[in-house]
């Protein structure tokens, strides 16, 4: 190699640690563990969204039931017909006011 010495060695482990490919048993292992590790995501998963859901309806229960004396007084208040929709516009001011943006 360089300057006509030998190549430096490997890493290498312990030989009671097997690395590389692993055999047929370790790979239906790491199948089976990995359907496990799926179906118990979905379940959690699951759980989850049904504690939500059951919070969000309780909380929008809560916030319909406190509300109700307010729709009670607005459905009793009502529109007598003297409500007018207005927009003021002055008219001496000028229509494109650059020093104010």
């Amino acid at each position: 190699m360089q300057n006509d010495r030998p190549p430096p060695r490997r890493v290498t482990y312990e030989k009671g640690i097997r690395i590389g490919g692993s055999g047929w048993f370790g790979r239906l292992l790491a199948a089976v563990l990995s359907v496990i590790v799926l179906v118990a995501a979905a379940m959690v998963s699951v759980v989850v969204l049904a504690v939500l859901f059951g919070v969000g309806t309780i909380a929008i229960g809560y916030l319909w039931w406190k509300t109700r004396a307010l729709r009670r007084q607005a459905r009793a208040f009502g529109d007598d017909g003297r409500t007018v929709d207005v927009e003021f516009v002055d008219k001496d001011a000028p229509e494109d006011d650059a020093t104010k943006r």
